[in-house]
């Protein structure tokens, strides 16, 4: 459920909650919030529409990886189910966290593939977990300052469960 908006930065340091992004589901293609995570990453089993990857963003916060949409024309289709079914399940995984969410669909890539972001908003509004909405003001950069190293934590798949990402040194 969407508690609260915001228009402003979720990387600004004066959101203590954690971070929440779309993402596909190759990995490609990816600039902002995910990119230094993606490159970071080995994977340890195909992500597939509706896991959710878990990195430590800062020692304090984490970031959450809704995997949502493919790329390419009709990729979002569905997408609103997949970010729906992925927030519940962070509702049952970690409860008693704090949660920011970006404006999923709203990004280079989902106007250019074709992503409805009031559905995929509804969906966030719909869902059990609480989160704030960040609104990015059109005419400000997004910046991705990491402080210390990338520590990828867990994926988590609806069918596997579960696994730890080992970290892999950046190229």
């Amino acid at each position: 459920m969407i508690t609260d908006f915001r228009i402003g930065d979720i990387l600004d340091p004066s959101n203590s909650a954690d971070i929440i992004i779309g993402m596909n589901d190759s990995f490609e293609d990816v600039q902002g919030i995910g990119l230094p995570f993606i490159e970071r990453i080995r994977r340890t089993r195909a992500i597939r529409l509706g896991s959710v990857v878990t990195f430590d963003y800062d020692g304090e916060r984490q970031l959450h990886m809704l995997i949502c949409h493919r790329l390419g024309r009709n990729g979002w289709v569905d997408a609103e189910r997949h970010v729906r079914y992925s927030l519940d399940w962070l509702n049952q995984f970690a409860p008693e966290r704090q949660y920011s969410i970006v404006d999923i669909g709203t990004g280079r890539v989902g106007k250019r593939d074709g992503a409805n972001p009031a559905v995929i908003r509804r969906a966030m509004g719909n869902s059990h977990l609480p989160v704030t909405l960040f609104i990015f003001p059109e005419l400000a950069k997004a910046r991705v300052e990491m402080r210390m190293p990338v520590r990828p934590l867990v994926v988590w798949d609806r069918e596997l469960g579960p696994a730890e990402i080992p970290f892999a040194e950046a190229a």
